[in-house]
């Protein structure tokens, strides 16, 4: 027989109260595979591919408890952080989203592990947590990454579950808290409900919050999410009166500009220049430097160079005197420059336009147009307007890919959803779109 055992992590962690009441089930995460250890053959060495976990086996408990700190009167939980969180601290009103894995002593693999790409969603009042989990979560901050000593007492207890859960045993946990918001008092929002703005309202506002606190501590993917949440709350809210529309109105610049700022520095400029069409939309664009200073770094990344020009002087009119302005628009005009001359190098103008659409370009594209078909609650998509032929006819092949609708002024791109444009009248269609006063659409139907 193999000496090999089998070994499970656990999907959730357990709910003691059920534990010595009712009973508890162990979900195994299927996520999970063992085969994830491969050997490296270039340096004969067991290399892990990357799991989305936690933390670090741990040897010795009583040589990690001289680093750790008490948190407790009783001693029962032992922290250390990691890494540094932000914002107000949490309390039993905070809905939090954490990761975390969980060791015994000298094992080299967690026995419980919620993943960072699926965070656990817990109501700090009501949730279930082992009480040393609570008190750990607790203790933590928005985007903290923390180690805690836990004693059996506030974790399994004496009995434990075993085979799995070991009998009086302490416990190391990592954890870290992705995000979180105000638990809402009144339950989950039904939008098919009438007079639901003010609930809309009040929770966008604390996404709003949520957002800017985990921007401050650069979680800026997470403070996406947020934005993103608050966003398609408020379009999705029945509105009563010209109040509340003009309520909806601000908290979606608002929310726009910050998505805008957001996508700049996670490297998303076609998410970025999207989120500035709709401040056009809204009139609040050519109006607000900040807007206009962050939707020309988004040109000038994918090579709108002549539109980011003309933003950025209107920026820099309204905010005269402004360094990183002026900065971004000497990187601008040498970006400008070198592109140029990269055009009046190649063989052919034709080649030099085909050499702008790179794979960077293309994936932004693809996945720019995924997103906006998984939204249910959007059902067209403004792109900008200032690409070249090749680059629309991009556009233009997702859509036939992805069975949408590229809409230019009254012309519909395919007519059917198995339609393909040919090169010349993709080339065609391309030339016209030179003409600034088409505007580009994507659409479901």
């Amino acid at each position: 027989m193999s000496s090999k055992t089998m070994s499970f992590m656990l999907e959730n962690g357990l709910n003691l109260r059920e534990v010595v009441t009712t009973g508890s089930i162990l979900h195994i995460n299927q996520d999970y595979d063992e085969s994830d250890l491969k050997l490296d053959e270039k340096n004969d060495d067991i290399a892990l591919n990357k799991i989305d976990i936690l933390g670090q086996p741990v040897p010795n408990f009583a040589g990690l408890a001289e680093k750790l700190v008490a948190i407790d009167d009783t001693g029962f939980v032992k922290k250390k952080i990691i890494e540094e969180g932000g914002g107000l601290p949490l309390h039993e009103g905070c809905t939090v989203s954490i990761a975390f894995s969980g060791y015994w002593e000298n094992e080299q693999e967690p026995f419980d592990v919620v993943r960072l790409k699926k965070p656990m969603e817990v109501d700090l009042k009501e949730n279930g947590l082992l009480p040393g989990l609570q008190m750990a979560v607790k203790s933590m901050l928005v985007g903290e990454i923390a180690v805690f000593l836990l004693s059996y007492k506030v974790m399994y207890g004496e009995m434990g579950v075993p085979p799995r859960i070991k009998p009086k045993a302490d416990c190391v946990f990592y954890i870290k808290v992705t995000k979180t918001i105000l638990t809402p008092k009144e339950g989950k929002i039904n939008f098919s409900e009438p007079n639901m703005f003010e609930r809309v309202n009040h929770e966008v506002k604390l996404l709003y919050s949520s957002g800017s606190t985990l921007y401050n501590t650069k979680n800026y993917v997470a403070a996406i999410q947020c934005f993103k949440k608050a966003v398609n709350m408020l379009h999705r809210c029945r509105l009563a009166n010209e109040e509340e529309e003009a309520t909806q109105e601000k908290l979606l610049i608002k929310l726009y500009i910050n998505l805008v700022v957001c996508y700049n520095k996670v490297n998303k400029p076609l998410l970025a220049c999207s989120a500035c069409n709709e401040l056009n939309r809204l009139r609040s664009l050519w109006n607000n430097p900040k807007a206009l200073f962050q939707n020309a770094k988004a040109l000038r990344i994918i090579g709108g160079y002549d539109e980011a020009q003309k933003r950025l002087k209107r920026a820099m009119k309204l905010k005269p005197d402004n360094e990183e302005m002026e900065a971004e628009y000497k990187l601008l005009m040498k970006t400008w420059a070198a592109s140029r001359e990269t055009k009046q190098n190649a063989e052919t103008v034709k080649e030099a336009a085909i050499g702008l659409i790179s794979e960077k370009f293309k994936r932004e594209v693809d996945d720019l147009v995924k997103n906006f078909k998984m939204n249910d609650d959007e059902d067209q998509l403004i792109i900008p307007s200032y690409f070249n032929s090749h680059e629309i006819a991009y556009f233009k092949e997702v859509c036939v890919r992805e069975n949408l609708f590229f809409t230019k002024d009254d012309q519909v791109y395919p007519k059917k959803c198995e339609d393909v444009l040919p090169d010349e009248e993709a080339s065609q269609a391309g030339e016209e779109q030179s003409e600034s006063d088409r505007d580009l659409y994507i659409s479901k139907t």
